[in-house]
């Protein structure tokens, strides 16, 4: 595999589909045919569905994905490698995000939160689901980066120190903070939809 990076033989038996990461982004460097490709699939869903997490709407979480592998598809000769691949993209789609939202200054009501108590109400875990995403949408964004980046993409405190460029003590502190602002905004929603049956 490694004499393949090297002297730039890809074929197309299969080689770029077990190439590990490192391998790959060195043939994305060289502009290896089918290189960029491989990585994109690898990586397009997790990067649609942290910045779904992050931003609450699919077509956004689409179009931050889609600009994300252009940025990387821009950067990747300038990569050095100091993080894994994947460390380095969800940075990219995290400060998508973050500068999207700050434009956008979107701010949800918690009081407009209402859980459905028809006969034919969605299902608890359905339910559970929209309350999820709607104490994430509650949260700040830097805090629901951290808690998404640990609890749904499963980066390690150091991999979201690199990712978001925090010391790790910062991490530790505000992923603490990330999830006790979760579960107060939980237990708000939680209760407004009890006062309404």
């Amino acid at each position: 595999m490694e004499e393949a990076v090297r002297t730039g033989t890809w074929s197309v038996d299969g080689r770029l589909a077990t190439a590990d990461d490192a391998a790959l982004v060195i043939a994305c460097a060289r502009q290896e045919p089918g290189a960029f490709q491989e990585l994109l699939s690898r990586y397009r869903r997790p990067a649609v569905t942290l910045a779904y997490q992050m931003m609450g709407d699919p077509e956004e979480a689409e179009d931050v994905a889609q600009e994300a592998f252009v940025r990387v598809f821009q950067a990747i000769p300038r990569f050095r490698g100091q993080a894994a691949f994947s460390t380095w993209l969800y940075r990219i789609v995290t400060n998508l995000c973050l500068g999207r939202r700050r434009r956008k200054k979107v701010t949800v009501e918690l009081d407009a939160v209402r859980e459905p108590r028809a006969a034919d109400s969605p299902s608890r875990t359905v339910t559970e689901a929209l309350v999820t995403r709607q104490a994430l949408d509650a949260m700040t964004p830097g805090l629901r980066a951290i808690l998404l980046l640990r609890d749904q993409e499963g980066l390690s405190y150091t991999e979201i120190a690199e990712a978001l460029r925090l010391p790790l003590g910062t991490v530790r502190s505000r992923l603490s903070k990330a999830r006790m602002s979760f579960r107060q905004i939980w237990k708000k929603l939680s209760e407004v939809g009890e006062g309404l049956s």
